[in-house]
């Protein structure tokens, strides 16, 4: 058996050796989404035929169906991120890939309704007016 002395040097070394164990988050990169990671949902407008499916599904009840505005007959998902477990039903049973599921797990936010996703036809407008730009 070593003599103690030796084994409190031997920890006192490897204490200060050691490489940190943390990040400055969020200052300096931290860790990347693995493969597969169900992170933040994303919602194309054009695609969604309002058929409830995605609501019907959620365990958690964190989609409600709304009407669109231009007309009230069509309805759109609007999702709770607050109350989402992100098990990805929804994406997994819309019958055109309307609702899929990210790699941005970073969800963060100030105000509750920062946690609302939602997409209207204006935010449809800008992103086309974007991507041509």
């Amino acid at each position: 058996m070593p003599w103690p002395g030796v084994i409190i040097c031997e920890a006192i070394k490897n204490a200060f050796k050691r490489k940190k164990s943390t990040v400055d988050y969020p200052n300096e990169p931290g860790i990347k989404p693995t493969k597969g990671l169900r992170g933040m949902h994303h919602f194309d407008i054009d695609k969604c035929i309002g058929c409830s499916i995605c609501a019907r599904v959620c365990p958690t009840i964190a989609i409600e169906m709304v009407p669109t505005e231009k007309t009230r007959t069509k309805k759109r998902p609007v999702i709770n991120l607050s109350e989402c477990i992100f098990c990805a039903l929804c994406a997994d049973r819309c019958p055109k890939d309307a609702i899929i599921m990210t790699d941005t797990f970073e969800l963060s936010a100030f105000e509750p309704e920062e946690m609302i996703i939602y997409q209207t036809e204006e935010d449809e407008a800008k992103e086309e007016q974007e991507e041509d730009e």
